[in-house]
């Protein structure tokens, strides 16, 4: 399996705008410049180009594994106490594009192949690297020659084993979908992304301490572009008649 590094630079940094996310166990989840309504639903805009956003915020190098719509996009490395942006998958280079399922554009990206349950969910595992740990060395105490039976010992020492951190999957309580007139979506791929990737070096993972966190976009009519094509100027001006 591939872990990628991110290389370009643009995307590569602190969140741009301060949005919503869900976090939980030292990580976050975000859509770029898109708040979450607090129960992981993120409305989008039928064919909104998006990037997903990552944070964490611990002291080791985590894995993230990205899926979108139930399909794998991809293994990126996430630095520690950074935050990282990714526009496209792993494996091709059209940028993350947000369509209405039941739209033509949802339909030719292969709304029909989506399960209810999977459409628009983005769903990320981050698993941070083992802790590492080093041992305390032992202060050493001369025996005193008034008391040769005493022994004195550093109270706290550490062993080698790796501390692992109570980080259950993150799960939100259950509630009902928003009321508003919002639809199912599912994410297809379009133009080119000037984003590249390399491969970064494996890391002992600490499964126990995995987290796992989503979001799901959602279409929201109001914020589509409206739809009110009109005719050039001039495209139906008819001429008057030659004069008799």
């Amino acid at each position: 399996m591939k872990v990628r590094t991110i290389l370009s630079t643009v995307l590569f940094a602190l969140l741009t705008t301060q949005v919503s996310a869900v976090s939980g166990g030292g990580f976050s989840l975000s859509v770029q410049n898109r708040a979450d309504d607090h129960r992981g639903y993120v409305r989008m805009d039928h064919g909104a180009v998006y990037s997903l956003c990552f944070r964490s915020d611990i002291g080791r190098a985590a894995d993230a594994e990205v899926s979108i719509d139930g399909l794998p996009m991809g293994t990126w490395r996430l630095s520690p106490r950074r935050s990282a942006c990714i526009d496209r998958p792993a494996d091709d280079t059209g940028q993350f594009t947000f369509y209405r399922a039941d739209s033509a554009d949802g339909y030719a990206v292969g709304s029909a192949q989506v399960g209810r349950s999977d459409k628009g969910r983005v769903s990320v595992r981050f698993i941070p690297e083992v802790e590492r740990t080093y041992p305390v060395p032992t202060p050493y105490f001369p025996q005193s020659r008034s008391a040769p039976e005493q022994e004195m010992f550093a109270e706290d020492s550490i062993s080698g084993a790796a501390r692992s951190y109570a980080a259950p999957h993150t799960q939100r309580s259950k509630t009902s979908p928003p009321r508003d007139r919002l639809g199912a979506g599912v994410t297809g791929l379009t133009g080119e992304s000037d984003q590249r990737f390399g491969t970064a070096k494996s890391i002992k993972r600490d499964y126990a301490a995995a987290v796992i966190l989503e979001l799901r976009l959602v279409h929201d009519p109001a914020m589509d572009r409206p739809a009110d094509p009109r005719p050039l100027p001039g495209r139906y001006d008819r001429l008057a008649p030659p004069p008799i």
